[in-house]
Formats: structure tokens, C-alpha cells, sequence
């Protein structure tokens, strides 16, 4: 700040602080970190009925129910699955920049603790974000962030189905089940992470899934403030 553009007589009273600010943070006593500014790709607050962009993919399957509901002044997306499966797509078109960060929020009523990470028979989930990214020839290679039934929370491992689908147990069983958390997730280290000979794609879909078809029992997932955020 240069002190010639403040009111006169006021300088008097800046130049101490700024002499005290510079001594604590000399002595390692004060850290003030500059915000990065931020470009928000993508956001979904379900603040209203959902648009005709999103699209309820069942897979041949009797499809999850997903509506936006809200609590107070808390707006979300609710996904309850009783034998079913499907995944709520959002169909995008992003070029990755540099630093990309995937936030939400979630809240699961219950994992199924019959359930796995690791055997497609008992593969049911009461919530998953995932992102979808552009391949020439088959199913697209997907990054999906699970509320584990029973892998420990930082477990990453391929789905049982597929490699093409990388899986990250961000939160894991029913000690936090009830109560909203909020995740951020580094994109590109991710990516790195599940494919590492491949460059990052364009980024085509984004989504959540919430499913029960394998065991049949009723999960309940919820979703809000999902971002894509450059930074």
C-alpha cells in the first residue's frame, strides 16, 4: 500500500502497524497467504428442480430416485436407492487447467456394511461423485470418490469391474453417517494417481450415484455445493 494515497494525518497510524505486522511475520509469528483468485468451471447447488441437463443413467437397471429437497436454509440433492442403480450425469466439455479442485459436500443415512469395495456382487454405495473424462474407444475412464462401506478412508483401488473406473474411499463406514462433510479433492494429482501414462483428457460428465441393486437394501445419499473449480 503506498502511503501517499491515504488521507492526511492518517499515515501516522499505519506506519506502526505495518512496522509490528512486518516484526511478527519476521519472526515467523504471522502468516498472511494471498488467495489464489478462483474460476468456478462448474457448480451445482440444487437450489430448484433439476434442469434437463441432468440425466438419470440406469444401465439397464431400475434407476435410483434423485429430487432436490431442502432443510432450512440447506439445499440438496437426495438420492435414495432401494435394488437399484443408476448414476445423475452432467454432461461437460472442459479442458483441464493446471490446478483443478473437485468440492462438495455429502451426507449418507447409512453404508451397507454387508457391502464392498472389492467384490461387484456386493458393490452398493449410499454415495459416490464421480467425473468422467473423453475416450476414443470404449466405457469413459471415470475418477470416483466413494463413502466406503468398509476400505479404510484413503484406500484408492480399481473397481471390480473395470480399471477404466478408479475408485478413492474418501470417507468410510458409519462413524460420520448422519452429519454433512464437506471434501475437496486435488483433480490432476488424482488423475496422476489412477492413470499414470495417460494425459489428462477433456473433461466430459460429472455426477453422483447412489446404488443398492447388488445386496437390495435402501441407501440414502445426499449431495450439495458440487464445484469444479479452477484456481
Amino acid at each position: 500500500m503506498e502511503l501517499s494515497l491515504l488521507p492526511a494525518g492518517k499515515t501516522r497510524y499505519l506506519r506502526p502497524m505495518l512496522k509490528l505486522l512486518a516484526l511478527l511475520s519476521a519472526g515467523g509469528l504471522l502468516a498472511l497467504p494471498l488467495r489464489a483468485a478462483e474460476t468456478i468451471l462448474f457448480a451445482a447447488h440444487f437450489t430448484n428442480s433439476l434442469s434437463a441437463d441432468w440425466q438419470n443413467v440406469a444401465f439397464f437397471k431400475t434407476p435410483t430416485d434423485y429430487r432436490p429437497l431442502t432443510e432450512g436454509t440447506n439445499h440438496f440433492l437426495r438420492g435414495a436407492a432401494t435394488n437399484s442403480c443408476s448414476g445423475l450425469t452432467y454432461k461437460l466439455a472442459i479442458t483441464p487447467p493446471q490446478k483443478l479442485t473437485l468440492r462438495w459436500r455429502w451426507r449418507i443415512a447409512g453404508v451397507n456394511t454387508n457391502g464392498s469395495e472389492r467384490n461387484l456382487k456386493k458393490f452398493d454405495h449410499a454415495a459416490r461423485v464421480f467425473l468422467a473424462f473423453d475416450t476414443f474407444i470404449g466405457p469413459p475412464r471415470t475418477l470416483n470418490y466413494l463413502w466406503g462401506d468398509v476400505e479404510k478412508t484413503g484406500t484408492f483401488l480399481a473397481h471390480p469391474k473395470s480399471g477404466r473406473a478408479q475408485l478413492f474411499v474418501v470417507e468410510s463406514g458409519n462413524g460420520k453417517a448422519g452429519s454433512w462433510q464437506t471434501e475437496s479433492r486435488d483433480v490432476i494429482a488424482d488423475w496422476h494417481r489412477a492413470f499414470p501414462d495417460l494425459p489428462m483428457p477433456k473433461i466430459v460428465g460429472i455426477g453422483v450415484m447412489t446404488d443398492s441393486d447388488s445386496l437390495g437394501m435402501t441407501l440414502t445419499g445426499d449431495y450439495a455445493d458440487l464445484e469444479l473449480i479452477e484456481e
